[in-house]
């Protein structure tokens, strides 16, 4: 049994077509996966944008700008702003308008003294726009023509879109809330002296905070990576198809040979299924340390879970291939292209091809989850997916108990049909 095991081990390292597609296969299509997705995460950044900000008169009877601005541009946070309840003569709040935190620096800023300078520090490019008051009070953002373009386009200055639509919502939340206020104490001066009044503004200048669900902050485009690892585990089935399409009479001399070996086929299969076990769990570690450390999809810290994982999903693929293999009167050629087209057909509804799949994959899992339990490829990256996205390790033990029922399954069907193979002569 030893001999037997050695002797598939090397037979299946020398396979070069499986190696192809268990190693060097993954590692390519994640490798465009890294070029094409990989800037994803910072064109969804904040970048700092250059400003001229004009402190002119306007500005200084601004209620709170100086402090909205220094806070965008990272020079105060103010965790819990605190008001001066006092008013003019004029209903004009003496206080910072609301509570300011916004834990990034969005801005660069230039301080000037009049409009023309800061027109001419745009014009020259060494500003990407200008911040300034009207007699009113409220905040105009004016950017440059080119500025405006490089946004546009998305790659020239990846991120960039992404702080200006930022910028443009803060200083629209800035002149309602002022136009409120004053709109308030010309209404009801006394309003003014009431901490009532400074606690509902400032709770209406609250935005939107990012909240972290998950143990980590996983990455993007991580799906289509797990996704790849499921069909890669799908075409682990050949190491098996092999080993078991080698040991029956009717198909190779091989099998002859085999048959009337001093060792009983159970020794054989179990030998051939032992050493396919390791060449696909050896391959999918592989890929899976170039998705890891190569093209940087952590998976919060819980890289033993995650060849746990590998181990687990390798003994499915080996019992699916057992199943596959041990179908009768089908030579081996057509047993290998049914697990090609398995392991490509089922990565469909895992949501390998891009965004149209990975909707399906969902929509399948919402409105058919016994379909997507039954789907081994959906099952192998779900393993991934509970690390990612789960802080309790229950659905990835759930997620490993549903491959090991599989494989049970597999194994099952593929020990009945190989007892019921008999020989009329060899």
């Amino acid at each position: 049994m030893w001999s037997t095991f050695i002797v598939t081990l090397k037979t299946n390292l020398r396979d070069k077509s499986a190696l192809f597609w268990l190693i060097v296969f993954p590692i390519a299509l994640a490798t465009m996966f890294n070029g094409v997705f990989g800037g994803l995460d910072k064109a969804m950044s904040i970048t700092p944008v250059s400003v001229a900000v004009v402190q002119d008169t306007n500005w200084t009877n601004a209620v709170g700008a100086s402090t909205l601005i220094d806070a965008l541009a990272g020079k105060q946070a103010s965790t819990n702003a605190t008001v001066d309840n006092t008013t003019d003569g004029n209903n004009n709040a003496d206080a910072t308008i609301g509570d300011i935190d916004i834990g990034v620096k969005l801005l660069d800023i230039t301080e000037v003294d009049s409009a023309t300078q800061a027109r001419d520090l745009l014009n020259q490019g060494k500003t990407d726009g200008t911040i300034a008051a009207d007699n009113n009070g409220r905040l105009e953002l004016t950017l440059g023509s080119d500025t405006v373009a490089t946004a546009n386009n998305g790659t020239q200055d990846v991120g960039l879109d992404v702080s200006l639509a930022a910028l443009d919502n803060v200083i629209d939340q800035y002149n309602r809330t002022s136009a409120t206020v004053r709109t308030a104490l010309k209404d009801n001066p006394t309003a003014a002296i009431t901490s009532t009044f400074w606690n509902g503004i400032g709770s209406a200048m609250n935005g939107t905070k990012e909240v972290q669900l998950t143990n980590f902050k996983p990455d993007v485009m991580a799906r289509y990576y797990y996704a790849l690892m499921g069909m890669a585990c799908l075409i682990a089935m050949s190491y098996m198809i092999h080993t078991v399409t080698t040991a029956q009479a009717n198909l190779s001399a091989l099998g002859i040979r085999r048959t009337v070996a001093p060792l009983g086929r159970a020794k054989q299969l179990l030998a051939g299924f032992l050493a396919g076990w390791l060449c696909s769990c050896t391959c999918l570690l592989i890929a899976l340390a170039y998705i890891r450390y190569g093209c940087g999809i952590a998976v919060g810290g819980r890289e033993p879970l995650a060849v746990l994982a590998v181990v687990v999903a390798s003994f499915m693929t080996c019992s699916f291939g057992t199943m596959i293999g041990a179908i009768p009167k089908l030579t081996t050629g057509v047993k290998q292209g049914m697990s090609t087209a398995i392991a490509c057909g089922l990565s469909l509804f895992s949501g390998l091809y891009g965004g149209f799949a990975m909707e399906l994959s969902d929509l399948i899992v919402r409105k058919a989850p016994l379909l997507a339990a039954i789907n081994p490829a959906q099952q192998v990256t779900n393993l991934f997916y509970s690390l990612m996205y789960f802080d309790s390790t229950q659905p990835f033990v759930r997620t490993c108990a549903i491959l090991l029922a599989m494989s049970a399954v597999f194994l099952a069907a593929g020990v009945i049909m190989l007892r019921r193979q008999r020989y009329e002569h060899l």
